[in-house]
């Protein structure tokens, strides 16, 4: 029997690794949202950005793309919520 996390962590994964990107980028938005503070906008934008560059990356060398197609939706959606906080920076 395999173990789980041989097969986890296969560097040959790159949808897992993006997906993960993508996750963490929507969690720091949902911080953001729930507390508006410039910090966690900047952590949420940061976030969203390195998701997107990887996205775009897998773009250029997958040969399916229809899972990165579903990231960059996400993606897509996370980056409309955090246009919607901007006019609240200078909030505390």
């Amino acid at each position: 029997m395999a173990k789980h996390s041989e097969t986890s962590w296969k560097p040959d994964k790159p949808i897992n690794q993006l997906s993960n990107a993508v996750d963490k980028a929507t969690n720091a938005l949902k911080q953001a949202q729930s507390h508006p503070s410039p910090q966690l906008i900047h952590q949420a934008q940061n976030a969203l950005e390195r998701a997107e560059n990887g996205v775009m990356s897998a773009y250029l060398t997958a040969e399916n793309q229809e899972p990165f197609d579903r990231l960059d939706e996400q993606l897509d959606l996370d980056r409309e919520k955090l246009e919607q906080l901007e006019p609240m920076k200078g909030e505390s």
